[in-house]
């Protein structure tokens, strides 16, 4: 059996809680249905020309597994709770989006390989939940082609203890060079960052705006890119480890960043706080000129 566990107050909104309530009411499969129902959705998906008995056999047998699931929808859909808020974003369209690998997953389930179905859909739920976050993360809407090769090719950097070039990266993501700079220069401009992104700490949540003291008042045009050229600047590991730690895609505990890298996790986290403190210090001067001069008069 599937057991959600209560979502925040600040999750659910009241067609969400009628939502939970309506689908907490649906029976569950036992395992002997799950086999039986799924036997009928893929005789009537592999028959060519099915006849229209067997057809409605088939479509009773996915729209009832459907449903019997969907409250592994909504509990996959509670790990991304604190991202869907951050996008502002309406939880129902992520379960709708959720819903959707469901579907898919009922489709191509083979009762035959001996696992459970809530196993199997786990991952095609995931999956559609993680796609659609993705291209709702960024200030311009990017095709999901764009967005998987540009986070394929990231994390092939982020896992290497050098940087690859441009060509090394094109051939073992098997594009042209031009494609993926293509991705990542489209990636990156079509990316806003928010100084209210959750960023490091064991200690609580931080976040990018409680690193640096903000003048009192910013242009409204502001342009907060120039943090990303910052960043470029510190060493490639502790690029590496910002990556690991707080990409958008899935951010990384420090126990499993420590184990991409190839280090120990004490490592991982002495890294991560030196990075900080280099970011604090090049960014302080650079949003208080006037602190900077004061302080160098004083000398």
């Amino acid at each position: 059996m599937i057991a959600t566990e209560p979502i925040r107050q600040g999750f659910m909104s009241d067609a969400f809680g009628d939502y939970l309530h309506s689908i907490g009411r649906l029976p569950l499969l036992t395992p002997a249905e799950e086999l039986h129902l799924g036997t009928v959705v893929q005789q009537w998906l592999s028959t060519p020309h099915s006849d229209a008995g067997l057809a409605r056999r088939g479509r009773r047998a996915l729209d009832r597994m459907v449903t019997a699931n969907l409250r592994l929808v909504v509990s996959v859909t509670r790990h991304y709770q604190t991202r869907i808020r951050h996008l502002h974003l309406d939880p129902l369209d992520v379960v709708q989006a959720g819903t959707l690998g469901l579907i898919r997953a009922v489709e191509r389930y083979s009762p035959t390989r001996g696992y459970r179905f809530s196993t199997y859909a786990y991952w095609w739920i995931r999956q559609a939940v993680n796609r659609h976050l993705h291209e709702q993360s960024g200030a311009i809407r990017l095709p999901s082609q764009v967005t998987g090769l540009a986070m394929k090719a990231r994390f092939l950097q982020g896992s290497e203890g050098r940087g690859l070039k441009l060509g090394e990266l094109a051939a073992r993501l098997g594009e042209t060079e031009k494609r993926v700079a293509f991705v990542l220069r489209v990636t990156h401009e079509a990316h806003a960052i928010s100084l209210d992104q959750p960023v490091g700490g064991e200690e609580g949540e931080v976040c990018l705006g409680d690193l640096i003291q903000m003048p009192s008042a910013l242009p409204s045009q502001e342009d907060y890119g120039w943090l990303h050229g910052e960043v470029e600047q510190l060493d490639q590991l502790e690029q590496q480890v910002l990556h690991l730690r707080f990409r958008e895609d899935n951010p990384l505990s420090l126990a499993r960043a420590a184990d991409c890298l190839g280090l120990t996790k004490e490592k991982v986290q002495r890294l991560e706080r030196q990075a900080f403190h280099k970011l604090r210090r090049r960014v302080e001067p650079m949003l208080e000129p006037q602190r900077l001069t004061a302080c160098s008069a004083t000398r």
